[in-house]
């Protein structure tokens, strides 16, 4: 147990390492064409894999710092970091093992996990009611649009140009739902694991249900757009 351990922790290191590459090359995507609210709000880009470096940026400092530290266990601080820039992100396997070696006891873990879920539920508030604005706003124009092409009115450089910046944002807001998504089943994971040990895992997954609830309504709003989207005939 202790090798397999070990085997995660280093394997996680691994992973930051690599984030830390990526953060200072620029090679994780960027978020051309999305609208601003989207790509500039940190909730958002928490959860979306084309905005990793929102994340990566805390990993990255604080793999750094282990890497130049006298940490006798750089691989732990590594984790350790990474959590703290990517919460659950970085794994199940690899979270809990940082609680573990944080926290004495099951029920202080416990309580800390139950505070990180919370954590990442007002993230996704907050994401998701950025989201749905800018979805409201996509639609006002769709509409708009709807009407002038009936009606001739639109050229077409200007239509497609429009419609352009709906995808992107309709792209850029799957990756990030995609994202929660991985983030809930985790949270469902480690609570798993707690309830195996003996924790009475009652008030997190009151959370992770809620996480879930928050998550599917943003579906829905973006599906909801998506229909409205594709209903639009550009040629």
């Amino acid at each position: 147990m202790a090798f397999l351990k070990s085997l995660r922790t280093a394997t996680t290191a691994i992973f930051i390492v690599a984030l830390v590459g990526c953060q200072s090359s620029g090679g994780l995507g960027n978020s051309g064409g999305v609208d601003s609210r989207l790509a500039n709000n940190q909730d958002v880009e928490f959860f979306n894999k084309s905005g990793w470096q929102a994340c990566a940026g805390g990993a990255a400092v604080g793999a750094i710092a282990c890497a130049l530290s006298n940490s006798s266990n750089k691989a732990v601080c590594m984790v350790a970091a990474a959590i703290a820039g990517c919460g659950i992100g970085v794994g199940a396997n690899a979270y809990l093992d940082n609680q573990r070696n944080k926290y004495a006891s099951k029920e202080l873990q416990l309580n800390a996990a139950i505070r990180d879920v919370q954590s990442e539920n007002r993230r996704i508030q907050g994401a998701t009611s950025t989201a749905k604005s800018v979805i409201a706003s996509d639609k006002a124009t769709l509409a708009r649009l709807n009407k002038e092409i009936a009606a001739k009115s639109v050229k077409q450089d200007d239509l497609k140009k429009q419609v352009k910046g709906i995808d992107a944002n309709i792209a850029y807001l799957r990756n990030t739902i995609t994202d929660m998504k991985k983030h809930g089943t985790q949270w469902t994971d480690v609570s798993g694991e707690m309830s195996k040990s003996g924790s009475d895992t009652a008030t997190l997954d009151t959370e992770i249900a809620q996480m879930h609830k928050n998550i599917d309504s943003l579906q829905q709003e973006l599906d909801s757009l998506y229909d409205q989207r594709t209903a639009l005939k550009v040629s």
